[in-house]
């Protein structure tokens, strides 16, 4: 451990049972053992570095081919069986024509901001926590605005419950202390950075792709993994973004992908994949509150496969009106309440399916 990573714990207020607030300043994290004890070293001084290659310096005037960033989440389906890759992806041309010269996920990804006649450029950092949450917010239709710390002025992320639900009431991920906005929202610095590049991004199109992929598990040994497309956080592209079902097919286990593109329909082994739903399921399952209450139920009365959006699609509860025949039922399971999306159960029977393949 070099000196830089030496937790700095302090406890500069202290909370509502009165037990001090012991807060490391190093890694932004809690130092509170048991009992409100101060701890040696917080919850986060364990965690690994993130090393040089894991980040990326991007001038965004190199590229004139493009810049894509995005948030991103787990595939919905891996059947190559990687450890899954979560962080921020970045796709970089340096001409319209060109091949990309960087196809690739990072910890932490760097973005130049032209100085002005009043202040020196600078770099901005999106990291693994402030995209995902910025992509779980911007996939259910949430409202992000800056918020501010009122303590130590820094800008505030709202990640996993709080990504998707607007309140007043914020904790500062920076100096462990709560404070009061003045109206609900939801908060991602984020967009701070699209106002600098706001001309940049004026023009930017976001077209549903018609394309069809019709394949089975078998033809694909090396595996295949799916994900929800889902709007960049940055795009200078002349050309449009591409919205469907991105899947990536692996003739081999190692190696690049065969294919390795986006589609509008997507039918693997006769069962047929809905984009909204996957879109739905790849938010749903990054959420820690989530987890384990995301089922498929289906409608006892019509039989019809029933599919929570708004604010059902991240609340879990127990009675639930189908859209189909306006029937209200209880969903029947052991939990308090549940989240129903329909992809979970096709999703499970695509890796039944994948389990009983023999490619010897």
């Amino acid at each position: 451990m070099d000196d830089k990573n030496i937790c700095n714990i302090k406890a500069e207020t202290k909370l509502r049972n009165g037990y001090p607030n012991w807060w490391c300043f190093t890694h932004f994290a809690s130092a509170r053992g048991e009992g409100g004890a101060k701890m040696d070293r917080c919850i986060k001084a364990n965690m690994p570095k993130i090393i040089e290659s894991e980040k990326i310096y991007i001038d965004i005037d190199e590229y004139r081919g493009g810049v894509g960033v995005w948030g991103s989440l787990e595939a919905v389906y891996d059947s190559k069986r990687v450890i899954p890759e979560k962080g921020v992806h970045v796709h970089l041309r340096k001409t319209p024509d060109a091949e990309k010269e960087v196809d690739k996920t990072f910890k932490e990804v760097y973005i130049k901001v032209p100085g002005t006649l009043f202040e020196d450029e600078q770099w901005i950092m999106i990291d693994e926590y402030t995209a995902c949450a910025y992509t779980a917010s911007v996939l259910f239709d949430r409202k992000i605005k800056v918020i501010t710390c009122k303590h130590c002025k820094k800008p505030h992320i709202d990640a996993d419950w709080f990504a998707v639900h607007y309140h007043k009431k914020h904790f500062c991920t920076y100096c462990g202390r709560d404070f009061i906005d003045t109206e609900p929202g939801i908060s991602n610095p984020i967009v701070y950075l699209q106002g600098i590049f706001q001309e940049r991004l004026a023009n930017r199109k976001l077209i549903n792709v018609d394309r069809v992929l019709r394949i089975k598990q078998e033809d694909y040994p090396g595996g295949i993994q799916i994900w929800a497309s889902n709007p960049a956080i940055i795009w200078t592209a002349e050309r449009a973004e591409e919205a469907g079902i991105h899947v990536h097919l692996f003739k081999e286990k190692s190696g690049m992908p065969f294919s390795d593109d986006t589609y509008g329909t997507v039918e693997i082994d006769g069962i047929l994949l809905d984009a909204e739903m996957v879109r739905f399921f790849m938010v749903q399952k990054s959420f820690g509150f989530l987890g384990k209450f995301v089922v498929s139920l289906a409608c006892p009365k019509c039989s019809k496969e029933h599919f929570d959006k708004g604010e059902n699609a991240f609340k879990p509860h127990k009675t639930h009106d189908c859209e189909h025949c306006g029937n209200v039922f209880d969903d029947g399971t052991r939990y308090k309440g549940v989240v129903s999306n329909p992809i979970v159960a096709k999703l499970q029977a695509l890796d039944k399916i994948h389990q009983n393949l023999n490619y010897d």
